[in-house]
C-alpha cells in the first residue's frame, strides 16, 4: 500500500505510547517520524513488550531536531498539522491532503510555544470538557484513522 501521509511525535517520553503508535504505523501502513531526544531507550522494556515484532513492519524516520524534520516536511512540501486541545477545529471537519503530517506533542508538555507560532493548521479531537486528553497512542489511532479514511477509500 501507498501511504498518503504521515504523522510525527515530537520528543515523546512514554515508551509504551511510542510502542503503539509504531505498532498503528504498522497496521495501517503510514511513516512515523520521531522528533528526538527521546527520554528511553528502544531496548526499555515497557517498549519492547508494547511493540513486540511490529517495528520491522514499520517506515520510521528519526529527525535529530525540530528544524531536521521542518527541512524534511518543507523539501516533501507536506503540510504540517498540529493535533492540539488548544483549538476547536475538530479533526472530523478538517479536509486533509495528500502529502499532510500530522504532529502530536510530547506527553507531559505538548509542544513548545515556538512551534505552535510557526504552524498555524491545527486540530482537536472533540471530548468531554471536564478532562484534560486522550492518551497520545489513543489520539494517534483517531487521527490516522480518519485521514486514512477520507485519503485512502480501501486501505488493503
Amino acid at each position: 500500500m501507498t501511504h498518503k501521509f504521515e504523522i510525527c511525535l515530537y520528543q515523546p517520553d512514554m515508551p509504551q505510547n511510542v510502542a503503539v503508535a509504531i505498532r498503528t504505523s504498522a497496521c495501517i501502513g503510514f511513516p512515523l517520524h520521531i522528533i528526538d531526544p527521546l527520554s528511553f531507550s528502544f531496548t526499555d522494556k515497557r517498549f519492547r513488550g508494547a511493540v513486540m515484532d511490529y517495528m520491522e513492519h514499520c517506515n520510521l524516520i528519526r529527525h535529530k531536531s525540530w528544524e531536521n524534520f521542518i527541512d524534511f516536511s518543507q523539501d516533501k512540501k507536506s503540510r504540517v498539522i498540529i493535533a492540539t486541545t488548544k483549538t476547536k477545529k475538530s479533526f472530523y471537519d478538517f479536509q486533509f491532503m495528500e502529502k499532510d503530517i500530522v504532529i502530536f506533542g510530547k506527553e507531559t508538555a505538548g509542544l513548545p510555544q515556538s512551534i505552535h507560532d510557526e504552524i498555524k493548521l491545527r486540530i482537536t479531537i472533540p471530548m468531554n470538557k471536564s478532562v484534560r486528553s486522550l492518551n497520545l497512542a489513543t489520539s494517534v489511532a483517531m487521527i490516522s484513522t480518519e485521514v486514512s479514511r477520507q485519503l485512502i477509500k480501501k486501505i488493503f
